[in-house]
């Protein structure tokens, strides 16, 4: 009889920490397209700094910076794993930095000559500058779009949380 309430308990052992995993996996879902995000802007910042390596200039200070930001804010979104509360402090300054870079440059991008010093890879070109501007302004629309999933998160509006808290918690 011992045996058979041992495998009994190991067994709702095992289910209650299937459920606890399934729990955090889901929750943990919700911040995806931040850790997308991030990584992508990192390897931007990252050949940004690369190509200004080799042609140095004031500028290299502002991809550091952007690199050092966004380290942290994935060191903040590991740190969400298995939290119960929301902290996204430091995704959401590295997003609005980034925000704030994107449009320095596309202001720098305007004066004559600034673009190749700025961004070693692009030439003083028409079509470089609209290449560049388009660029900036899909960056701005990531940034801008994360912000916003910040903001839902923060105040359980998301859609993931509805949906999970409505549907899928009950089965789990």
């Amino acid at each position: 009889m011992s045996h058979q309430s041992n495998r009994d308990s190991k067994k709702v052992d095992s289910q209650e920490l299937k459920r606890q995993m399934t729990l955090k996996n889901n929750l943990f879902s919700r911040y995806l397209l931040f850790r997308y995000s991030l990584a992508l802007f990192f390897f931007v910042n990252l050949y940004w700094i690369l190509s200004l390596v080799y042609r140095p200039s004031v500028y290299l200070i502002l991809p550091v910076v952007l690199l050092f930001l966004f380290i942290a804010a994935c060191a903040e979104q590991f740190k969400l794993y298995g939290a119960k509360e929301v902290h996204l402090k430091q995704t959401e300054r590295s997003l609005k930095t980034q925000i704030s870079v994107e449009l320095f440059l596309l202001a720098v991008s305007v004066i004559p000559q600034q673009l190749p010093t700025a961004v070693p890879f692009f030439s003083d070109t028409v079509p470089a500058h609209l290449f560049f501007a388009l660029v900036q302004f899909l960056g701005l629309l990531i940034c801008w779009y994360n912000l916003k999933r910040i903001r839902q998160i923060k105040s359980n509006e998301d859609k993931f949380y509805h949906r999970f808290h409505n549907h899928i918690k009950k089965y789990i």
